[in-house]
């Protein structure tokens, strides 16, 4: 498994010496849930929607002994049974694992995981310090989620021009700040997270590849906290002050798409900046 450099769930390590991942499924893509139905009186069907299910993940490994004792063997095999049992929180309720998946080139993702058919892993006759066993996970969520961070800052757009009286012909100097673009390297929309640092008058901040923006009517001063705009949850925050509802009421907690996006960014007045954060999401790997 040269190309998954490491595998993870909460304690339980993937390591190649005390755990050996055999062979894994269901990181390439979760369930398909295509409903349709036959069109009445003629041929064909029709799609009448396309979603994704759960995550369905199996792990085909070894509990090993990498000393060749016997102790370290039902160690290693009580850490194993012990690790992916159901997890509970001090209230009582389920709550999941996080599996982490290292790829070789250096890209982290994570899922949330449940057990959910009973581990397969016995005793084999002759075999005592190493034995096979078989998992098998499901995470609701579809998505692997990266756990980098891709971060973009930009500034207030700076006006062209040319000194007057000036020569003829004249070259205009280009225009500078105001816009930026951003490559979401996943395969899913994701939503920003957008902080506005002071000063600046009414911000205005827009992804104009898939045409949304939000206006924000509010003044940050010098020395003011930053405004943060927390897509996701829909949330635009001042420290601890929660000021969501100080957007426009045409505005749109916006995502980036897939590919490359063109962001704007402007205000009525100012100097200040704005700084685009997100992780990437991906469908399967």
């Amino acid at each position: 498994m040269r190309n998954i450099s490491s595998l993870q769930i909460d304690n339980l390590v993937f390591d190649g010496s005390n755990y050996v991942i055999e062979e894994i499924q269901g990181l390439e893509m979760p369930i398909t849930r295509l409903p349709r139905f036959n069109l009445p009186g003629s041929s064909g069907a029709f799609v009448s929607n396309a979603l994704y299910g759960e995550r369905s993940i199996k792990i085909k490994g070894y509990v090993n002994a990498p000393d060749n004792s016997r102790l370290t063997y039902l160690t290693n095999r009580a850490n194993l049974v012990n690790n992916i049992t159901y997890k509970r929180d001090s209230g009582g309720n389920l709550v999941p694992q996080l599996m982490t998946i290292t790829l070789e080139n250096g890209t982290v993702l994570t899922t949330q995981v449940y057990q959910d058919t009973v581990l397969q892993f016995g005793y084999s006759p002759d075999q005592d310090v190493f034995e096979e066993f078989q998992m098998t996970l499901i995470a609701p969520d579809p998505f692997l989620y990266s756990t980098s961070v891709i971060s973009t800052t930009i500034s207030l757009p700076v006006g062209g021009g040319t000194a007057i009286p000036t020569a003829i012909p004249i070259s205009l100097a280009p225009s500078s700040g105001g816009s930026a673009i951003v490559t979401n390297p996943g395969s899913q929309l994701v939503s920003p997270l957008i902080t506005l640092y002071s000063p600046l008058t009414n911000p205005y901040i827009s992804n104009n590849t898939t045409g949304k923006f939000i206006k924000i009517n509010h003044t940050q001063n010098v020395g003011d906290l930053p405004v943060i705009i927390n897509c996701a949850a829909q949330t635009i925050y001042q420290g601890a002050n929660n000021i969501t509802g100080v957007q426009s009421q045409d505005s749109t907690f916006w995502q980036i798409a897939s590919g490359a996006n063109t962001l704007g960014f402007s205000a009525t007045a100012g100097s200040g900046t704005a700084v685009v954060s997100f992780s990437p999401t991906f469908l399967g790997i």
